[in-house]
């Protein structure tokens, strides 16, 4: 159980590390392309409009790219990032105790609360999935043996229904 936790822990690293690897990239970009391209525009746009809407023109445009590429960014998900078995390597690994179907679900309603903060319709769906299988392995939704009645009871007429 430790050994899984250190691994999604180092797996989140990486993911982390790659995601700061980005950012220091298109920080690199955004001041090499301001760098290049300042002088050379800032002077065709100053002979032809003058220097005060030649600087505004830059500066919006560059300040725009920056903002594009950080939205495009911020719109992953590190957790893409990690590994998830497939089924057939849970199914290798055999019965699950107790404690490793608590961590699951400790990590896939972690992952769900993530997934919904961010707005991610699909991985809340699986998340939510998943937690409900966690749920039945740990044996909260057996039904116990004997006839269910699916039947409505009518044994409150008093009780006022939400319509």
């Amino acid at each position: 159980m430790i050994d899984q936790l250190t691994d999604s822990l180092a797996d989140l690293a990486r993911a982390a590390a790659r995601k700061c690897a980005a950012f220091a990239a298109i920080a690199i970009l955004i001041l090499i392309g301001a760098g290049f391209l300042l002088a050379a525009i800032y002077m065709a746009l100053a002979a032809s409009f003058g220097a005060i809407a030649a600087a505004t023109a830059l500066g919006g445009t560059l300040v725009t790219l920056g903002l594009i590429a950080l939205a495009i960014i911020l719109q992953r998900d590190p957790g893409d990032a990690v590994d998830q078995p497939d089924a057939d390597a849970q199914m290798a690994a055999g019965r699950k105790s107790e404690d490793d179907m608590l961590f699951d679900l400790l990590v896939h309603s972690a992952v769900t609360g993530y997934a919904t903060g961010q707005g991610n319709k699909p991985r809340m769906q699986t998340g939510f999935e998943q937690i409900v299988g966690d749920l039945e392995a740990l044996g909260v939704f057996d039904r116990p043996p004997g006839r269910v009645d699916t039947a409505p009871s009518d044994e409150n007429h008093n009780t006022k229904m939400a319509g």
